[in-house]
C-alpha cells in the first residue's frame, strides 16, 4: 500500500510543472557529487528562507545539463499520504521508482524534510554507499547543523541558506543586481529599494507580499512557530515566559552588547527567576535553529572570548521591525544587522574588536589574508558619531597591523587619510553589491 503511494507521488513530481522560480546566489559545484567519493548536499537554515525551492532550483540546473526530470526523485517527507513511515519503509521509495521505470539507473535523489523517519541516517548513508546522488534538507527544528554532521559522518556537505540577500531581493524586483549598477540608470531605484529592504526584510514570501498589515500577520505567524515548535517543543522549555521575556530582551538589543549577568540581574530586579546558565542555554537554543547569532570579542584566548560579552544578530531585520516596532530609533542597529547577514553569508568567520582602551569596532573578519575590521555608522553627518567611530577603527587598526579599514553608511562614499592608514567610506547598498 505504501509503495502504491510513493509512486503516486513521484508521478505526480513528474507531471507537474515545476514552478517559476527566483534565483538564489547559493552557489553549489555539482562536481562534489560526481566524483568517485560523492558528498551528500545538504540544505540547513531557518524556516520559510526557501530550502524547498533551492531544491528546486538546483534541479532545473541539472536538467540544463542534460538530466531529465524522469531521472529525479523528490519526496517531501511532511506529505501525510506516506506518513507514519519508518526507516524500515524507506527503501520502498527506490522500490517504487524502478518499478515505475525499470529502465533507469542511479537517479538522483532529493529528500526534503527526511528528518522526520526515525533512522533516516543510516537509510542515507547506505545510499551515498551505493554510489546515488543525494540532497537533503532538514526543518532548523529537526535537523541542526551538528547533529546532521554526528549522522552522516563526514560524508557531507553542508550549506546554509537564509532569507533573500539584497542582491536577490533587487533581481525579485526586477533590477540586475550587479557592481556596476551602482553607475548605472538603475541606481536612483536600487537606493530606493534598499529602504524597502531595510525596512521589510529577506523573508521570501514577504518580499512578494504587497500588503503592510499582511506582512506583520505573516512575520507574527513565523514567530510564533518558531518559538512554540523550534524551541519550547524541541527543547521542552518548561518556563515559557522567561523564554519569551529573554527573546524580547534580545530582539530590543540587536547589534548591541549583552551580558548575561546583567540580564539576570535585570531579570532578577522585575521579579523573574532565572540564572545566566539558563540564560546562556537559551542563547544556544536560539542559534541552533537560526534565529539569532552571538558575536564574540575578538581574541586568540578562547576564555576571553567566553566570558566577554557578546553582540546578538537577529536572522532578518524584518522580522525585527514588525515585532519590536522599533525601527525609528534603531536605524544604525538594522543597519548593523544587515552587515552581520550579508558577512554570514559570504562564509565570513567575524568577530567584534575591542581596542586596549575599551573602544569598539563592529566587525573582524580575521580569516587569513582578507582579514579586516569594517565599522558600520548610519550618519556620518553628526561629527562627534563620525570622529568617535573612525577613532576606534584606526586603533584598531594599529593594534591588528592592518593598513585600511571600512565604513560602512547610509549615504556618504569618500576615502580619508587618517594617522596613514587608509580608510574607505561606502553606503552599504553599494557594498552589498561587491560580491
Amino acid at each position: 500500500m505504501l509503495k502504491e503511494k510513493l509512486k503516486i507521488i513521484i508521478k505526480e513530481f513528474h507531471d507537474t510543472e515545476l514552478p517559476k522560480l527566483f534565483h538564489r546566489h547559493l552557489h553549489i559545484d555539482l562536481s562534489a557529487i560526481r566524483t568517485p567519493v560523492r558528498k551528500i548536499i545538504t540544505i540547513i537554515g531557518p524556516r520559510r528562507a526557501g530550502k524547498t525551492c533551492y531544491l528546486y532550483q538546483v534541479i532545473k540546473q541539472l536538467m540544463s545539463g542534460g538530466a531529465k526530470l524522469t531521472d529525479i526523485i523528490y519526496v517531501n517527507f511532511e506529505d501525510e499520504r506516506i506518513l507514519p513511515m519508518t526507516a524500515g519503509d524507506l527503501h520502498q521509495v527506490l522500490d517504487a521508482y524502478f518499478e515505475l521505470y525499470p529502465g533507469k539507473e542511479s537517479p538522483w535523489l532529493f529528500f526534503d524534510e527526511i528528518q522526520n523517519i526515525e533512522g533516516w541516517d543510516k537509510f542515507v548513508r547506505r545510499l551515498n554507499e551505493q554510489g546515488y546522488r543525494i540532497f537533503i534538507t532538514g526543518s532548523n527544528s529537526r535537523m541542526l547543523g551538528h547533529e546532521i554532521a554526528t549522522a552522516l559522518r563526514g560524508r557531507t556537505l553542508t550549506f546554509e541558506l537564509f532569507p533573500f540577500s539584497f542582491s536577490e531581493f533587487l533581481a525579485v524586483r526586477g533590477v540586475t543586481p550587479t557592481h556596476s549598477l551602482i553607475y548605472g540608470k538603475n541606481r536612483h531605484k536600487a537606493r530606493t529599494l534598499f529602504d524597502e529592504y531595510m525596512f521589510s526584510g529577506g523573508y521570501p514570501e514577504i518580499v512578494l507580499t504587497a500588503e503592510n498589515s499582511l506582512k506583520g500577520r505573516i512575520l507574527q505567524d513565523y514567530f510564533n512557530t518558531v518559538f512554540y515548535r523550534d524551541l519550547v517543543e524541541r527543547y521542552r522549555v518548561k518556563n515559557t515566559e522567561l523564554l519569551r521575556q529573554w527573546l524580547s530582551m534580545l530582539m530590543a538589543n540587536i547589534a548591541a552588547l549583552v551580558s548575561y549577568r546583567k540580564a539576570e540581574n535585570d531579570f532578577r530586579s522585575r521579579g523573574i527567576r532565572t540564572s545566566s546558565s539558563t540564560l546562556v542555554q537559551f542563547a544556544r537554543y536560539v542559534e541552533d535553529i537560526f534565529f539569532g547569532f552571538m558575536v564574540e570579542m575578538y581574541s586568540e584566548s578562547e576564555r576571553k572570548r567566553q566570558v566577554n560579552p557578546k553582540k546578538f544578530y537577529f536572522i532578518d531585520h524584518g522580522l525585527h521591525n514588525y515585532l519590536s516596532l522599533s525601527f525609528s530609533e534603531n536605524r544604525g542597529r538594522v543597519l548593523e544587522n544587515i552587515v552581520f547577514l550579508e558577512l554570514r553569508r559570504r562564509g565570513e568567520k567575524v568577530f567584534y574588536h575591542q581596542t586596549a582602551k575599551g573602544d569598539e569596532v563592529d566587525f573582524y573578519k580575521a580569516g587569513g589574508k582578507d582579514r579586516e575590521l569594517i565599522q558600520v555608522c548610519y550618519d556620518m553627518q553628526q561629527l562627534e558619531t563620525a570622529n568617535r567611530e573612525k577613532k576606534a577603527l584606526v586603533k584598531g587598526m594599529n593594534e591588528l597591523g592592518l593598513d585600511s579599514g571600512l565604513v560602512l553608511t547610509m549615504e556618504e562614499k569618500r576615502e580619508e587619510i587618517i594617522q596613514g592608514s587608509s580608510i574607505q567610506i561606502l553606503p552599504v547598498w553599494e557594498w552589498l553589491l561587491h560580491e
